[in-house]
């Protein structure tokens, strides 16, 4: 019985959850943009990619597919290169273009070695 209500109501509220997140995501954007005006348009522009790339794997495409997979590795190693590219950079945004890069050349090297 609790099987049937996880399986019912579970993918419901992870959806829910991620649109929340996409909203305050898209929210915590504006306000860093009226704070620190352009100088946050990178760091703006790749976290609501992220989240919109997120809302959509819940919604339509579904998390284990290799163009999911690529597009976030993509956000990720895009995520890591707005940082360093404005001079912020930092042990996390080093490790996020260092994995996001690692992700990408994974997901090429599985499909050129033909193991999808």
């Amino acid at each position: 019985m609790v099987d049937a209500r996880i399986e019912r109501y579970g993918r419901l509220a992870v959806s829910g959850a991620v649109v929340l997140l996409a909203v305050l995501s898209a929210a915590s954007g504006y306000a860093s943009l009226g704070t620190r005006g352009a100088a946050a348009a990178g760091d703006v522009v790749v976290g609501l990619y992220v989240a919109a790339l997120v809302v959509w794997g819940v919604v339509a495409e579904g998390f284990r597919t290799d163009r999911f997979r690529v597009l976030l590795s993509l956000g990720l190693a895009l995520w890591g290169a707005v940082d360093i590219a404005v001079g912020a950079a930092t042990a996390r945004s080093v490790a996020l273009l260092v994995i996001g890069a690692a992700l990408l050349a994974r997901v090429g090297y599985r499909r050129v070695a033909g193991d999808e």
